[in-house]
């Protein structure tokens, strides 16, 4: 899969994603920081400049599926519907970082609210396969125990290593799924993550009005050759989950990790903060 940042917070993410060899990693800012297959952008006054002055990228090596990852606080993210234009035959999804962690300067919240109302207009209508939404203050609070010193590498990390395992579950035939029906118009997403032993749910976003949750239990050895109520708790969690007008499903993964993980996946078709100042 082809993974393509675009300015610092979207570069960061990518690089961390050079971990896991399934991915071809691409650059996009106006200054490189030590990446390997960087695009330059030349530096522009504004938002909108990126856009009117942008030139086409030719992304060598980078053909098919692609995911683009970025935040809107920043001009550089004025490039964004130029990039989908340029690869609107191919596969899209857009893994969107909300840069909530200070308070933003009002013309950084303009910037990010445009960028993403568009964006999820655009999943919407079908021209994004998904746009993933994550906040960076959420993913803190869902993680937990961050160090100053360390927390922007500790953020992408988590941001990086959760979607990939969201990669590797939807590539991977499961032990056993009841999958959910997600509506065709449920793109806009976010991810979340679950104590195994508690059943404390963590989201990425605070997600409105969601259609559809899928739960992907990735489970030890012992616990599957061992535990015999395992699948009856994950069937009794999956019923708390369960609403009105609400589609909820599992699927089961062994792994060699010591620990238990569950992750989540949580699927709207309402446009998210729309009518927010």
């Amino acid at each position: 899969m082809n993974v393509i940042g675009i300015g610092n917070p979207g570069c960061k993410v990518v690089e961390k994603l050079e971990n896991y060899k399934q991915y071809k990693t691409f650059y996009v800012d106006t200054e490189n920081q030590g990446y390997t297959g960087f695009y330059t952008v030349r530096h522009q006054n504004s938002h909108h400049d990126y856009e009117k002055n942008y030139k086409k990228l030719a992304f060598r090596g980078c053909k098919g599926e692609k995911t683009l990852i970025l935040s809107g606080a920043g001009d550089i993210s004025g490039i964004i519907l130029r990039l989908l234009e340029q690869f609107k035959n191919d596969p899209l999804t857009v893994v969107y970082i909300k840069s909530d962690e200070v308070p933003l300067a009002e013309a950084k919240k303009k910037k990010d609210r445009i960028v993403m109302q568009v964006l999820q207009q655009y999943a919407r209508s079908g021209m994004l396969k998904r746009l993933f939404v994550v906040s960076n203050k959420m993913v803190e609070e869902a993680v937990g125990d961050l160090t100053i010193k360390n927390y922007w590498e500790q953020i992408n990390n988590v941001i990086a290593s959760t979607f990939h395992m969201y990669n590797v579950f939807e590539n991977t035939e499961p032990l056993l799924k009841n999958t959910c029906a997600t509506p065709e118009t449920a793109r806009i997403s976010t991810f979340g993550v679950v104590n195994y032993k508690t059943g404390d749910e963590k989201l990425f976003y605070d997600l409105k009005f969601p259609r559809s949750r899928s739960y992907y239990y990735n489970l030890n050895n012992e616990t599957l050759d061992t535990e015999k109520d395992t699948l009856n708790n994950i069937r009794q969690f999956i019923n708390k989950k369960s609403e009105e007008k609400m589609s909820v499903g599992f699927s089961i993964y062994p792994t060699d990790y010591k620990e238990n993980y569950v992750y989540s996946k949580h699927d709207a078709s309402y446009i998210q903060e729309e009518n927010e100042n």
